[in-house]
C-alpha cells in the first residue's frame, strides 16, 4: 500500500497539507490517501445519555473529506491524481502512524483542530512525527 497519506481534519492547515500532498503524489505517480477518523469514546456518567451514532459521525466525517478533497479539485490539483480516501473510527495520529508502515511518505498539517491555541505543532502531528515509519512532512 505504497503511496502518500495525507491527515484531514476539515482545518485549513489540513487542508494545505491535501493540497502540497495531492501535487506531490502527481509528481511522484503514486496514489494519494487522504485519511480522516471520528471517535466514538466511551463515556461512563451512571445515567442513560444519548451518544451520537456511530454511522453519522462517520458520514459527517466522509461529508467533511469530501468537502477538502472538493476544495482542492477545485484549483486543478488532484488532476491525474488517483486517490483512495479512508475514512476510519480511532484516534488519527495512531490510524496515520499504522498506515505509515507502508507509506512512501506521512504529510500533515502543523495545526489541526485539536484547540491547544499557541502550539508550534498540534499533538497529532507531534505524535506522527515523533512514531511514523516512514519520512513525513509538516505544511505549514
Amino acid at each position: 500500500m505504497a503511496g502518500i497519506i495525507v491527515g484531514v481534519d476539515g482545518s485549513d492547515h489540513s487542508v494545505h497539507a491535501l493540497r502540497w500532498a495531492a501535487k506531490e503524489a502527481r509528481l511522484r505517480g503514486t496514489v494519494l490517501r487522504p485519511v480522516t477518523t471520528f471517535s466514538i469514546g466511551f463515556l461512563s456518567t451512571g445515567y442513560e445519555i444519548a451518544l451520537p451514532d456511530p454511522m453519522d459521525m462517520k458520514a459527517a466525517s466522509q461529508t467533511m473529506l469530501d468537502a477538502a478533497l472538493d476544495t482542492v479539485r477545485e484549483s486543478g490539483d488532484l488532476e491525474g491524481v488517483e486517490i483512495d480516501a479512508v475514512v476510519a473510527e480511532g484516534h488519527s495520529g495512531e490510524r496515520l502512524i499504522r498506515m505509515s508502515k507502508d507509506a512512501d511518505l506521512v504529510v500533515v498539517g502543523s495545526r489541526g483542530r485539536g484547540g491547544f491555541v499557541g502550539a508550534l505543532m498540534g499533538s497529532t502531528t507531534t505524535h506522527v512525527v515523533n512514531h511514523a515509519e516512514c519520512p513525513v512532512v509538516i505544511v505549514r
